[in-house]
């Protein structure tokens, strides 16, 4: 069985997909600049559990908003009496 060349959009997609991959670890390490401030705020204000207060770079500041989603859902989703954004002792 003779092998053939995968068509030309899957080779694009797969370069595609690495160079996001490549500027994606580039891009979440840099200084968030305004952001770094008033997102842990917002979060500390809304969703104390969710706050994370760390290096200041773009990841930690998705990381919170991502804790501050899932908390939210979960209180939606569970229902069992348990306030996810208060912060745990």
């Amino acid at each position: 069985m003779k092998r053939r060349r995968m068509p030309l959009v899957f080779r694009l997609a797969a370069g595609l997909l690495l160079a996001t991959l490549i500027a994606g670890q580039w891009w979440q390490r840099q200084r968030a600049g305004s952001i770094a401030g008033w997102v842990p705020a917002m979060a500390a204000v809304h969703c104390p559990a969710a706050a994370i207060h760390r290096s200041g770079t773009i990841a930690d500041s998705a990381r919170t908003l991502d804790d501050w989603g899932y908390a939210v859902l979960g209180d939606l989703i569970f229902r069992d009496g348990r306030d996810r954004c208060r912060r745990q002792s």
